[in-house]
């Protein structure tokens, strides 16, 4: 979902300049981004951050930490697949819809920083929240083996506080990201 935004504000940048993004850079931006949030160490991080902030707003923190360490890889993976390498982000910003003009080139730090704050707005807005609990609660992690009836309730009553925690902290770790993924910054 981050890279989602991240793309269409790479997009729209990219549209008004002669330097613009091409299909193939898109592509590997995406699948980078992807391998970066779904590593051993992203996960780890991401879902301290989660049972920090989100689990003592719930009614059981206790509950709402186990289901973490239990799930939250799974989810991570639902979400970013679907949002990111799934949904071709990058065709959706019409990058890949004909032959590129623009010669490749590297991407800056200031369109990293300015794609990855819109990625946060983003992540924020009820519409981008209502979808990634619906999809959740759908087959690819609700629906899979070893979930309980519970399942949809508690993406339900997570998600809507997990994502925007995510965007603060994807705005807080903008330099981190952009040099892991890009080599910017």
């Amino acid at each position: 979902m981050k890279f989602l935004v991240l793309l269409a504000a790479i997009g729209c940048a990219s549209a008004a300049s002669s330097n613009a993004v091409t299909c193939d850079e898109c592509q590997a931006g995406a699948a980078g981004l992807v391998d970066h949030l779904l590593s051993e160490a992203s996960l780890a991080e991401q879902g301290e951050i989660l049972k920090a902030i989100v689990c003592p707003q719930l009614e059981d923190p206790d509950a709402c930490m186990a289901a973490i360490d239990m799930w939250f890889g799974d989810m991570a993976s639902c979400i970013y697949n679907h949002f990111v390498l799934e949904g071709d982000v990058c065709a959706r910003l019409g990058l890949c819809k004909k032959a590129s003009i623009f010669t490749p080139r590297d991407w800056t730090c200031e369109e990293c920083t300015d794609v990855l704050a819109r990625t946060s707005a983003y992540m924020s807005e009820p519409e981008t929240i209502a979808e990634a609990v619906e999809y959740l609660q759908g087959d690819c992690f609700c629906g899979a083996e070893g979930h309980t009836d519970d399942c949809p309730g508690l993406v339900s009553t997570v998600l809507p506080i997990a994502l925007p925690v995510l965007s603060g902290v994807l705005v807080d770790q903008t330099a981190e990201l952009c040099q892991e993924v890009l080599g910017v910054c």
